[in-house]
């Protein structure tokens, strides 16, 4: 086996473990990667790419009378051509279907909701919060420091230690 042949074959199998590596962990690798935020660079399309080119190569120097230099430009058209499929056939339609019910405390500034539990004056109640997912029920203190009985409509000002700082929504200039 020869240099070529040997990059190759390592390029080849990295992709292979990459795939039983991302099989058997979930997304924990993929989302580590995720961080470079190169968009044609996704982990998928970079790993297609590589193992493309691996297999690519790999088997057109051993079953064809084509030179090392022919062979390896061919690889490197076929990996970078899978890596482009891959990226318009998985990532990018699918950085536009990705919808999540998860939200963070840090999201809810602004929300409107409703007083569930009376909040008292120098104390904690409770609050619903209309999401996508449900109701949310969150502790609640007032802003202002006056108690907020059930029922009215809040809006939530700041969160502080997940607790929500609220006073009364009025639609009244």
């Amino acid at each position: 086996m020869d240099v070529l042949e040997t990059v190759y074959m390592v390029c080849l199998v990295s992709g292979i473990i990459y795939t039983v590596i991302s099989l058997l962990f979930g997304d924990t690798v993929s989302d580590w990667l995720d961080q470079l935020h190169l968009p044609l660079f996704q982990p998928i399309t970079f790993v297609s790419g590589l193992t493309a080119f691996g297999g690519a190569g790999y088997i057109m120097s051993r079953f064809t009378s084509l030179s090392d230099l022919v062979v390896f430009a061919l690889a490197v058209v076929i990996g970078a051509g899978l890596a482009v499929f891959a990226y318009f056939l998985w990532v990018k339609p699918m950085s536009k279907a990705e919808n999540s019910t998860g939200y963070s405390m840090a999201q809810l500034g602004g929300k409107l909701g409703e007083v569930g539990t009376t909040i008292p004056a120098e104390g904690l109640g409770e609050v619903l919060l209309p999401m996508i997912s449900g109701t949310t029920y969150h502790m609640a203190a007032s802003l202002e420091g006056k108690s907020i009985p059930q029922g009215t409509r809040v809006v939530v000002v700041e969160v502080r230690d997940h607790v929500l700082y609220v006073i009364p929504f009025s639609t009244d200039s």
